[in-house]
C-alpha cells in the first residue's frame, strides 16, 4: 500500500506542476502576443498557435486535476440540499455518482485507445506552424482519460467504509 500511496503522490505532483506551470505559460504568452501585435506591430505567427495548443494541453490537465480533487463527478447542489445531515445518504449518492461515472469513463477507453494509437501512427500537423506535430493532443487526451479512471477509481474506493476509516486516519 505505501507504493501505491507514492505513486499517487507522484502523480498528484506532475499534474499540479503541469497544470500550473501551463496556466503560467498561456498567460506569459498570451501578454507577449499583445505586446508584440499592439506596441512592437510585430507578430509572431506561430506564438499564437502555440498557445492555443499550450491551452488545450492544460485544459486536458485540468480535467484529470480536478476529477482528482472530485470537482467533475458530481453535482454539489444535489447533496446539499437534499442530503445534508444524513451522512450514509451522502456516502451512498456518492458511491453512485462515482461508479456511474468510472462505468462512464472506461466506456470511453476502447475508443479513445484506439484514436489514440492512429494518432501516433499517423501524425498530424499544424496549420499555421507546419513543421508542428499535434498528434501529442490526442495521446494527451487519452493519458487524461486514464488519470480520471485511476482519480473516480480512488475516490470510489475512498467510499468504501473500510478504507475510508484509513484515508480519514491518515
Amino acid at each position: 500500500m505505501p507504493c501505491i500511496a507514492a505513486i499517487l503522490k507522484a502523480i498528484e505532483k506532475i499534474e499540479n506542476f503541469l497544470c500550473y506551470t501551463g496556466l503560467l505559460g498561456i498567460t506569459y504568452l498570451t501578454f507577449v502576443l499583445v505586446v508584440n501585435r499592439y506596441l512592437i506591430h510585430w507578430e509572431v505567427m506561430w506564438l499564437g498557435d502555440f498557445t492555443q495548443y499550450l491551452f488545450v494541453f492544460m485544459a486536458l490537465c485540468a480535467i484529470a486535476f480536478t476529477t482528482r480533487e472530485d470537482g467533475h463527478t458530481s453535482v454539489d447542489i444535489l447533496s446539499q440540499v437534499f442530503l445534508s445531515g444524513k451522512p450514509r445518504a451522502l456516502r451512498a449518492y456518492k458511491t453512485v455518482i462515482h461508479a456511474l461515472t468510472l462505468v462512464t469513463l472506461c466506456l470511453f477507453h476502447g475508443p479513445v485507445l484506439q484514436f489514440a494509437t492512429r494518432a501516433m501512427k499517423r501524425p498530424s500537423y499544424g496549420t499555421m506552424v507546419p513543421w508542428f506535430n499535434t498528434s501529442w493532443l490526442i495521446v494527451t487526451c487519452y493519458v487524461m482519460l486514464v488519470l480520471c479512471i485511476l482519480h473516480t477509481a480512488m475516490s470510489l474506493v475512498g467510499q468504501i467504509p473500510l478504507f475510508a476509516g484509513r484515508k480519514e486516519a491518515e
